[in-house]
């Protein structure tokens, strides 16, 4: 699915063309402005009253900070309530989950998914009671329409099968579910001692020709690795028409290159999804570069804060996203900093018609970036954006990571050094370092020196979910 390809009647003829859509009368996804502006307010008002009530945290927050939740009426009024930053959810976890009293029956805990990065290495749970795993089964379906998936299909779920529960593993079988479609676990990943439970690329590859797949989804990079290897084996990818490439950026170049892998499948639609643990499943594209569409506008409040001043900033400038809880009942978050740099646009898609927010390409040709990503050598700030868009389909070039260090690690005061360490398939070595130097130098302005290792050394799939692209070791 292309700009240009879809309209809102295409979109609107698309749901009505299958029940389990066409169902769903109150998505907010169908309203207008006005009316999902209010349904988010009187969502808000409802959370803060619980928030006031029943969150440790938060409590504490509002009698500190003197914040009076009954004059907290719109979205605007949220500037009133201080920003909450990513190491006070990670330093107490616990403390953000509503411990309500009495207790609904929807109230019980369901579920706990995990994230990482606590000031001890330990993941963080985020907790999910039975309301909240309802209102996020909506969800998924709502995002499963955006994508124009359907109950025929049969999706693939590429997601490592971990020690602990985290969302695209788990989201994939829920959204599967929701729609009713075929689902195939490739259970990827490594074995854990004594339990010989997981599956190859090949292993993977070959459920993916036996089933018929005709969605993968998975992070980019696996999916990137396990089609070239598919054109190695001479698999038949043909049914594949979407590409789920979650939890990591797919620049252009290497949406093109996927497709290229795929024998020039011009059609396979590369949805690239923005997924958060903080929003229980991914922002995804109705077409290509379209915006990421925020599948739940009742549930999360996206904002987008000024990295000096921490005040909102208008539709379409980069800044730091914030997310706010507005219809959760266990862990609840507001003005919940994520930690990347994103822009946001409200009101209509221009190109589907759905109503809420989309994150929208401002950054080369990706919807976010991790702010301490944004790193200065040698005095130059260097935008990995920049360089991911330049490197995105090179030829030859199976994985790669920037490495900013001292020349002199031993001498705080030596200059700045950037390497690109990068693995190679089917390329003279030689031939390949002189365009990637002069791609990088394009970039950032600096020569970088290259060291060439094995893709492992990199990213391993089976060891971690996402790649680390960038690497300050200073």
């Amino acid at each position: 699915m292309r700009i240009g390809e879809i309209t809102p009647r295409k979109a609107r003829d698309f749901v009505a063309s299958w029940p389990v859509y066409a169902r769903d009368r109150g998505s907010p996804l169908w309203m207008n402005p006005g009316e999902l502006k209010t349904l988010q307010e009187s969502n808000l008002r409802g959370q803060l009253e619980l928030v006031a009530a029943f969150s440790p945290y938060y409590r504490e927050v509002f009698r500190r900070e003197k914040v009076a939740v009954g004059e907290i009426h719109t979205l605007q009024d949220l500037e009133r309530i201080p920003v909450t930053s990513k190491e006070s959810y990670l330093d107490n976890p616990i403390s953000f989950l509503l411990v309500v009293d009495p207790p609904d029956p929807l109230d019980v805990t369901y579920e706990i998914t995990y994230t990482s990065g606590t000031t001890t290495g330990a993941p963080a749970p985020f907790f999910n009671t039975a309301y909240d795993m309802f209102n996020i089964s909506l969800q998924l379906r709502r995002m499963a329409e955006i994508s124009w998936m359907t109950p025929e299909d049969t999706v693939v779920n590429l997601f490592p099968y971990g020690s602990l529960p985290h969302i695209g593993f788990y989201r994939t079988i829920h959204f599967a579910s929701t729609v009713g479609m075929k689902l195939v676990n490739a259970l990827v990943g490594k074995d854990a001692p004594g339990f010989a439970l997981h599956r190859s690329v090949d292993e993977a590859l070959g459920l993916v020709e036996l089933h018929g797949a005709s969605i993968l989804a998975g992070t980019g990079r696996y999916e990137r690795r396990l089609i070239m290897r598919g054109e190695q084996l001479g698999t038949d990818l043909s049914p594949v028409r979407t590409l789920m490439a979650l939890g990591d950026t797919v620049p252009e170049g290497m949406r093109d290159e996927m497709r290229g892998h795929l024998h020039g499948a011009a059609d396979v639609f590369v949805n690239n999804g923005y997924i958060l643990t903080e929003c229980q499943g991914p922002f995804v594209e109705c077409c290509e570069f379209g915006g990421n569409h925020n599948p739940a506008p009742n549930i999360y409040h996206i904002e987008i804060l000024d990295p000096d001043t921490l005040r909102p900033l208008p539709d379409g400038e980069v800044g730091l996203l914030a997310v706010t809880h507005i219809d959760r009942r266990g862990t609840v978050l507001l003005r919940y900093v994520v930690g990347d740099l994103a822009a946001r646009e409200g009101g209509t898609c221009p190109y589907c018609g759905r109503s809420g927010d989309r994150l929208v390409v401002r950054m080369g040709s990706t919807y976010a970036v991790r702010a301490e990503e944004v790193i200065r050598v040698g005095g130059k700030l260097v935008n990995p954006e920049a360089v991911r868009n330049q490197l995105a389909g090179v030829s030859g070039m199976v994985e790669y990571q920037l490495v900013v260090e001292k020349e002199d690690p031993r001498n705080a005061f030596s200059p700045d050094r950037l390497i690109i360490r990068m693995s190679v398939a089917g390329r003279m070595r030689q031939d390949l370092e002189e365009e990637v130097i002069g791609r990088v130098c394009e970039a950032t302005g600096i020569r970088p020196k290259v060291e060439f290792v094995q893709s492992p050394e990199i990213y391993d799939p089976t060891l971690a979910l996402k790649a680390t692209r960038f690497l300050d070791k200073r």
